[in-house]
């Protein structure tokens, strides 16, 4: 859409531009190579070899994403274990007779006191 005719001041500028080509200076090349060279002596080192390997514990807090999941699944467990322990009565209190308890197997009940319930 532009056309040279529409700003010819700038065209001066530009030939100007194209007479003098761009080269870096020998100080900027030098720089340039110091810093490969370096870079590349890093590179050239042997990678440390790992002193401990991880235990199965270890590797199985790190795939279930660290302490917080592992909090959380204590947590969960935890809560299983007191609502499966706990007397079906205690959390029933109060539902009436709209909520009942079926027992599967009740030769398999947990007494934890020991008394008749």
């Amino acid at each position: 859409m532009s056309d040279k005719d529409d700003m010819p001041g700038l065209e001066v500028f530009f030939d100007a531009a194209r007479r003098h080509g761009a080269e870096p200076s020998v100080a900027l090349l030098a720089r340039i190579d110091e810093d490969a060279q370096a870079v590349q002596a890093l590179a050239r080192r042997p990678a440390p070899h790992p002193t401990r390997r991880s235990t199965l514990s270890t590797r199985l807090y790190r795939l279930l994403g660290g302490w917080p999941a592992v909090t959380g699944l204590a947590t969960a467990a935890m809560a299983g274990v007191w609502l499966g322990i706990s007397l079906p009565e205690g959390i029933l209190d109060g539902a009436g007779e709209s909520a009942y308890l079926i027992d599967v197997a009740p030769e398999l009940a947990f007494d934890l006191a020991g008394g008749e319930f």
